[in-house]
């Protein structure tokens, strides 16, 4: 069978850390054992916070690598606000509640639509436009958020008739990020507009949840699949070992807003209740957690002291701490609209069969996802009773030496599986 090749562009791209860069990183790692031959395109010097070396060891050999120059206007806000100013995906962060801070929070939302990688929509198309006459390429697969990144696969697919891929990781016009950027009607319109072309342009969209997919549906999505995230861990017995402490284990990005404020007062109690608990108890903390989550643990006295928060730590380095733990934390926004939301750690929870405590809403697509594979579902915000029945359970377990279990339906989400799904989608095209 001949060989198809597949151009894929992406901002987030190795050693760029975080959950944003591993979904197509990972299909780029399996995508040649099924005929297709990827080629990727990315920013040479993208303004990302989240560094992470280890994951350039999952980059195939002999791939094609473009990287062209980007200009991003979050280094003049950087140079107003100082070192600490932050953005996620694409997000300025409010480093202060001052005037001139709300200011630049609305010249972002309104002047830079989709986003702030708008300026390297244009100078991408026209470089591509050359490779594309030079270079046989079958299909394009642009991956958004940054949403911008969409636009350059609209202005090619005009061009060239190309064949078109456009994959959500994230809502667009329904992310609630959006509301954080104090965007005006006409913004707001602005960012409906363009998501439609894109929708009903793209040859295929691709998205990561059900809830996801239904949304977009009801935008004007036509033909669209649903390929979640998941895992690519190599695990043998001893990583199925007894924790040295009764760990509780998160890492990643948690906020005022995903705080889950119940919990910590659970495990309080039960340090209370229970003579010993507290020496057996550690929880570890890993990435950005904000100083509201730290106050929150801190004001319980039982607990304070089996507190720790690590900072960023790499994916290496993460996993290796899941697998020393007792219990994995898997947080969900406490939001509305935030049913859809399927985290990618969750996948390596499952595929480490280690008791997973996930709080969030209890009807939404993880604890779908959970339930058919085994697990517990989500526990709501304030569904009190059951954390501490859950956490109680599984200390048990723990102190019993209980292993994990063996008969969790898991093996669908690992990530080569996941791409044997995406190469079918592009040979139907």
């Amino acid at each position: 069978m001949a060989v198809k090749k597949v151009l894929i562009i992406t901002y987030y791209w190795p050693p760029s850390g975080g959950g944003g860069v591993q979904r197509w990183l990972k299909f780029v790692k399996f995508l040649r054992d099924f005929n297709w031959e990827p080629v990727v395109y990315t920013p040479s010097n993208p303004d990302f916070e989240l560094h992470d070396d280890d994951l350039l060891e999952d980059i195939p050999q002999n791939l094609t690598v473009i990287k062209r120059p980007i200009w991003e206007p979050f280094g003049l806000y950087r140079m107003l606000f100082g070192k600490k100013a932050v953005q996620k995906q694409g997000v300025v962060g409010k480093s202060s509640n001052s005037f001139l801070s709300q200011i630049a929070i609305w010249v972002r939302g309104n002047y830079f639509i989709p986003d702030s990688r708008i300026f390297w929509v244009r100078p991408s198309v026209n470089y591509l436009s050359k490779y594309l006459k030079t270079h046989e390429i079958d299909v394009i697969i642009t991956t958004g958020p940054p949403h911008s990144i969409h636009l350059i696969g609209l202005e090619l697919k005009k061009r060239f008739g190309i064949k078109w891929v456009a994959d959500f990781r994230d809502p667009w016009s329904k992310w609630d990020v959006l509301d954080q950027l104090k965007l005006n009607d006409r913004s707001r319109n602005s960012h409906r507009k363009l998501e439609r072309m894109v929708l009903s342009t793209a040859d295929q969209i691709l998205t990561v949840s059900p809830s996801l997919k239904a949304s977009l549906v009801e935008l004007g999505a036509k033909r669209i699949d649903v390929i979640t995230n998941g895992y690519d861990l190599d695990l043998d017995e001893s990583d199925h070992s007894q924790p040295d402490k009764f760990r509780i284990a998160y890492a990643g990005l948690l906020t005022r807003g995903r705080n889950p404020g119940l919990l910590w007062q659970v495990l309080n109690e039960i340090a209370s209740e229970i003579p010993g608990f507290s020496n057996d108890l550690e929880i570890y903390l890993a990435g950005t957690i904000e100083e509201d989550v730290i106050k929150s643990i801190e004001m319980y006295p039982e607990i304070r002291k089996t507190f720790s928060n690590n900072g960023y730590i790499s994916h290496t380095e993460v996993i290796d701490i899941y697998k020393k733990s007792a219990i994995l934390l898997l947080v969900i926004s406490n939001t509305d609209n935030a049913s859809w939301i399927l985290p990618g750690k969750m996948f390596e929870y499952m595929a480490l069969r280690k008791p997973i405590l996930s709080v969030g809403n209890a009807k939404s697509d993880a604890s779908d996802v959970l339930k058919e594979a085994g697990y517990n579902p989500c526990f709501d915000y304030d569904d009190k009773q059951g954390m501490k029945a859950f956490i109680l359970f599984t200390y048990e377990s723990y102190k019993n030496k209980e292993g994990s279990k063996d008969e969790l339906k898991v093996e669908k989400y690992h990530r080569r599986e996941l791409t044997k799904s995406l190469a079918a989608c592009l040979d139907q095209l």
